[in-house]
C-alpha cells in the first residue's frame, strides 16, 4: 500500500513555499535631534519641501518628512521615501518603531492605525491630528512653529 506524499509541513507547497514572508524593510538612521530642538515627522504625498501635502495615510504613505526645529522656526526639512508603503505585512509597527529611535516627539497625521498608535503612545511621543491634503506648512504653523 502506497501513501501520499506528506504536504503541507514547509517543503514548497503552498503560498509562501516554506520560506515566510522575508525581511522587513528598514529606513537610514538619522543623526540626532539638534540640542534644544523639537524632531518632528509627517507623512506627506510628493516632494516639494514644506509646500508637500499631508498624505491621509500615515504607514503606507510614499514619503516621510522630518522636519527639526529650533526655538519655535524650522532648521532642517528632509523628506524620505517610505519602504513601509509597500510591505506585505507590519508597516505600522515598524515605521513606528523607528520614529521612536529617530528621538522624534511630534508626529504629524490625519489618522493613525492600532498598531502605530500603540507603539507612538508606549513611547510617550505626542500626536497631532490635522486634515489631509493641507500643506506641510500650514500643519505647521497650526502648531505655531514658523517656516
Amino acid at each position: 500500500m502506497t501513501y501520499p506524499p506528506p504536504y503541507g509541513r514547509g517543503f514548497g507547497r503552498g503560498w509562501s513555499r516554506g520560506r515566510g514572508w522575508g525581511p522587513l524593510p528598514t529606513l537610514p538612521p538619522l543623526p540626532p535631534p539638534p540640542p534644544n530642538g523639537l524632531r518632528i515627522v509627517a507623512t506627506v504625498d510628493s516632494n516639494v519641501g514644506l509646500n508637500s501635502p499631508i498624505s491621509f495615510r500615515f504607514a503606507r504613505a510614499p514619503l516621510i518628512a522630518v522636519v527639526d526645529t529650533v526655538g519655535g522656526k524650522v532648521v532642517n526639512l528632509k523628506i524620505l521615501e517610505n519602504p513601509y508603503a509597500t510591505a506585505p505585512h507590519g508597516a505600522g509597527m515598524g515605521l513606528g518603531q523607528w520614529i521612536v529611535a529617530s528621538g522624534v516627539k511630534l508626529v504629524i497625521a490625519p489618522r493613525l492605525g492600532p498598531n502605530i498608535s500603540f507603539v507612538l503612545q508606549q513611547a510617550g511621543v505626542r500626536v497631532e491630528i490635522v486634515p489631509p491634503g493641507i500643506p506641510l506648512s500650514e500643519a505647521l504653523r497650526r502648531l505655531g512653529i514658523t517656516t
